[in-house]
């Protein structure tokens, strides 16, 4: 049986930073900026992070321990990505989902200003994923 890493739900700023404290300081920044932006597009959403990976998970419990949920954030050494479960299922019109899995797509983050220069093209994309998973836990 698998082992279930530790994990803290709605974790706080100060317990993600923690959790991201080896990465560059950019990078904890843009990881924190990208977090905002997801709880300003969906409020209601549930979410916990892993405390081996920092990864967070939106819409249900943590990625593959009880379900895929919606999207989930992940800090890389030079980017973040903020992965959409169902990303093959979504209209992407300015084409920022990148990937070639079978379901899951992602939007690769370099800066706060690539962040802001996607913001309204992410905050749809969340948009569209919680509608796709509205049988799915978000509040």
């Amino acid at each position: 049986m698998a082992r279930k890493h530790a994990t803290i739900e709605r974790p706080t700023e100060e317990q993600l930073l923690e959790l991201v404290q080896g990465k560059a300081a950019s990078i904890g920044r843009l990881y924190l900026e990208a977090h905002r932006l997801v709880l300003q597009t969906l409020p209601d959403v549930v979410y916990v992070v892993d405390c081996d990976d920092a990864v967070i998970s939106y819409g249900v419990r943590q990625y593959g321990y009880d379900g895929w949920g919606l999207a989930a954030l992940s800090p890389h050494t030079k980017w973040v990505n903020l992965y959409f479960m169902r990303g093959t299922d979504l209209d992407d019109p300015l084409g920022i989902l990148e990937g070639q899995g079978k379901r899951m797509r992602h939007v690769k983050l370099r800066s706060l200003e690539e962040l802001e220069k996607q913001r309204n093209a992410i905050g749809a994309l969340l948009r569209e994923a919680s509608r796709l998973n509205s049988g799915s836990s978000t509040a």
